[in-house]
Parts: C-alpha cells; sequence; structure tokens
C-alpha cells in the first residue's frame, strides 16, 4: 500500500503585512500570501504564484507579528482545501496549513537622508 503524503515546503517573499482573523472564544488565526518565483516560467504571467498561508499555532504566530512586506520566509506545512457557504453558493480554496514558518531574511530597510 502506498502511503499519502501532503508536505508543502515553500519558500518566498511576504506580500504584504500578515493579516489576523478572530475565530470563536480568544482563538486567533494569522493569514499571509508568498510569491514564490519560477526562474523557469514560459511567460511573464507564470513566473509568480501568489501562494495563502495560515496558522493557528500561537507559537508560529509569535513570529508573523515580526514579519514586514518584502521579508523571505520559509513556511513548511500541508495544503488543504476549505470550504464554505457563501450568499453566492459554495466557494472555496487552497492554502498552506504552515506547521512551521521562519523568517529567511529581513531585507534592510531604506533610511531616510540626514543631511
Amino acid at each position: 500500500m502506498v502511503e499519502h503524503v501532503n508536505e508543502i515546503v515553500l519558500v518566498g517573499r511576504l506580500s504584504g503585512a500578515p493579516e489576523w482573523r478572530t475565530l470563536s472564544g480568544d482563538d486567533q488565526v494569522a493569514v499571509w500570501r508568498l510569491i514564490v518565483q519560477h526562474p523557469d516560467a514560459r511567460s511573464p504571467q507564470d513566473a509568480i504564484d501568489t501562494i495563502r498561508c495560515v496558522t493557528y499555532d500561537p507559537k508560529i504566530q509569535t513570529a508573523v507579528r515580526t514579519w514586514a512586506h518584502g521579508d523571505v520566509i520559509e513556511v513548511r506545512g500541508a495544503l488543504r482545501h476549505r470550504f464554505w457557504r457563501s450568499p453566492t453558493g459554495p466557494r472555496g480554496l487552497y492554502e498552506v496549513e504552515a506547521a512551521s514558518a521562519v523568517l529567511r531574511l529581513h531585507p534592510a530597510r531604506k533610511e531616510s537622508a540626514v543631511s
């Protein structure tokens, strides 16, 4: 019998500030998007993927709070397909649920010139 595996490893740039959503009770989910480049893309439209990532883990969320747009992040986790009902009918999306997420590069911020 073949064992099923759902493992994702991504390294990409943070496309903006992470978002926070409150769940029932005091729980939160952190949501962010990584821009992952394809160096061998056939066209400019295929040159990047923007991938939604989430974590429910408070330990990972502590790290997420320090991230900023443009940071290079490594995410390891599993691909999930979420479903829900909206006013227009059934909806769904794919996202990576992070089991770990670490800052790999925090690009130097441009500082204002002092005269």
